[in-house]
This record gives structure tokens, C-alpha cells and sequence, in this order.
């Protein structure tokens, strides 16, 4: 019960900081005042369908991840989806408010909803990455080849002065062994 109630805490938190946290992305669309209305326009449908898909395909990890048993890799994909869902979700609510705009030829009410989804869209890129590498980097252990020499460059002499020839006789000297350490009697 109290794993339940922490990952409900976990995923709620995740949902608010995606909603909350700048993204530390640039948006993915490019310059909107240099584009057309139009040009937001197919830009902005563009990232709405890579972030659907982006849902989707985080989806069937999710199935992966729950098939095999993988509870870890389970709770973050749960997780991030969540925040990707409402992301996709309000991602698609302004394109049809951008949609809109672009009829009534109002270019910065187009603007304004497109540098949202450009924004949006660049957020659920990091979760869609988050969903892929929540079970770990797949490495092939059979594949893969180890070096097995170690090249060592160095600068000091392979034969080295002890700390008395640099006139520091203090090197020399053991300092007493701490009083936890003592043996008592």
C-alpha cells in the first residue's frame, strides 16, 4: 500500500514538473517569426504526429516492461507517459486553436500557440527518451570486446626520490593510532 501511494506521489510530481520546468530543449520548429503562418501551421501538425507516435511507441515499452516483469522499468514508463499524455493531449487542443487563428489571419495568436507545441513537443522528446532507457542500455556482453593492455603516458621518472630527500623529514614520522583503535585492557 505504501509503494502504491508513493509511485502515485512519483507520477504526479513528474506530471507537474513537466508541466512546470522550462524545457531544456530549444523548441524543435525553428525561428517563428522568420516562418509563415502556414509554415507554423505544418510545422506544428508535424510535431503533434511525432509526438503521438512518440506516445504510441512508448506504449509498446511499456507492454515490454510489463511482460517481463520489470516493476522498475515499469513505474518510470508509467510515469512518463502520464506527462506525455497530457502534454499530447494540450499539444493537440492548440493546434486546433492554431488552426483557428489561421483562419481569423491572426499571426500572433498563431505564434503564440505554435511556440506552445514546439515547446510541448521538445518535453515529450526527453520523456520518449526517459521511456526508452528507463530498463538500462542494452549491451551485448558476448559482442562486445575489451581491450586488454593499458597504456600508461607519464611525465614522472620511473625512478622517484623518497619524501627525506626533499627535506621533509616529517614524512618519516607515524602519527599516532586513533583512540578508538587502541586495544583496551
Amino acid at each position: 500500500m505504501r509503494n502504491r501511494a508513493t509511485l502515485s506521489v512519483g507520477g504526479l510530481s513528474l506530471l507537474v514538473l513537466a508541466l512546470l520546468c522550462p524545457p531544456t530543449a530549444q523548441p524543435s520548429g525553428g525561428d517563428s517569426s522568420a516562418m509563415s503562418m502556414q509554415e507554423m501551421n505544418d510545422a506544428s501538425n508535424d510535431m503533434v504526429t511525432v509526438m503521438e507516435e512518440s506516445l504510441a511507441a512508448s506504449f509498446k515499452l511499456l507492454e515490454q516492461s510489463i511482460s517481463s516483469s520489470d516493476v522498475a522499468a515499469t513505474a518510470l514508463r508509467t510515469e512518463a507517459i502520464t506527462a506525455m499524455k497530457g502534454l499530447v493531449k494540450l499539444s493537440e487542443e492548440n493546434l486546433m486553436v492554431l488552426q483557428q487563428k489561421l483562419a481569423e489571419n491572426d499571426r500572433d495568436a498563431v505564434e503564440h500557440e505554435y511556440v506552445k507545441i514546439s515547446i510541448a513537443a521538445a518535453k515529450v522528446a526527453d520523456l520518449y527518451a526517459q521511456v526508452k532507457t528507463a530498463s538500462g542500455i542494452d549491451v551485448d556482453l558476448e559482442a562486445t570486446q575489451v581491450e586488454t593492455t593499458l597504456d600508461i603516458e607519464s611525465s614522472i621518472p620511473v625512478e622517484t626520490e623518497t619524501f627525506s630527500d626533499f627535506g621533509n623529514d616529517s614524512a618519516n614520522v607515524l602519527p599516532d593510532p586513533p583512540t578508538h583503535a587502541t586495544p583496551t585492557k
